[in-house]
């Protein structure tokens, strides 16, 4: 899927709480590598291998697991990447683990919809 046709940007990782409203983004919580992989290159969009994606208030969450994920697991900070929601909601299929995880809604870009 097409970087500017989904407005696919990296934003700030600070700022975003728990408790934040939905907007008209969803969110990517990715290392550095597959970041800049995904600006250049667009997302897959893989039914075997779905992305993630959660609402404003889950990345807070994300960025928290994936940094307190085994050690060197996630060496490297973590980027924040947000597209927008409505080129994708025809994708998207919602993630009720993550979701509970996350303590907020959650969902795979799987293409099977």
């Amino acid at each position: 899927m097409d970087t500017e046709e989904l407005r696919l940007s990296a934003v700030p990782a600070t700022g975003f709480s728990p408790h934040a409203t939905a907007d008209s983004w969803l969110y990517l919580v990715t290392e550095p590598d597959t970041a800049s992989q995904f600006l250049a290159e667009g997302l897959p969009l893989r039914k075997t291998h779905p992305l993630l994606l959660t609402e404003r208030g889950g990345v807070a969450h994300w960025l928290t697991k994936m940094t307190d994920d085994p050690p060197g697991l996630f060496a490297t900070t973590p980027v924040v990447l947000r597209l927008r929601r409505t080129m994708v909601s025809e994708w998207l299929e919602p993630d009720p683990d993550h979701s509970a995880e996350f303590s907020a809604p959650c969902y795979l870009l799987s293409g099977s919809r």
